[in-house]
């Protein structure tokens, strides 16, 4: 079952972001599914680096973006990617270790994704469909 359901409020109306952020809520529920399986534990770290990569990518992929839109919240923005990609990586580094993670940090992941969309995407979202309008 998917902890990380996506619907169209998530939508961006932002091709590639809508993309990336559909294959993080896959990737998080594979990761989820690798849990809940009780598959091994290569299987979960494979899951996790996989996450942990696309997350970098894809947060790189927005940075990109708002520089191009002169977004002003850019800097905290970049701040909370930071946020979230140092707890994953400190995630990836235990299991890398051997040391146990447990499904918790599946729930926790899907349900930064939904904030961090919901509330601070989408302010970069209101920001060019105001200047936009704008001219």
């Amino acid at each position: 079952m998917a902890i990380a359901i996506w619907s169209s409020r998530f939508e961006t109306g932002i091709p590639i972001i809508d993309t990336q952020h559909k294959a993080l809520f896959e990737a998080v529920n594979k990761l989820a599914d690798s849990f809940k399986a009780g598959t091994s534990a290569a299987q979960v770290k494979a899951s996790m680096d996989f996450l942990v990569k696309y997350t970098v990518e894809h947060f790189q992929t927005e940075e990109k973006y708002m520089r191009e839109i002169d977004y002003p919240k850019l800097t905290s923005h970049m701040a909370e990617h930071a946020q979230l990609v140092a707890k994953a990586q400190g995630l990836q580094a235990k299991l890398a270790e051997g040391k146990p993670v447990t499904v918790e940090v599946t729930t926790f992941l899907a349900d930064w994704l939904k904030h961090h969309i919901n509330e601070v995407d989408m302010g970069y979202v209101e920001f060019l469909k105001a200047k936009n309008r704008k001219g």
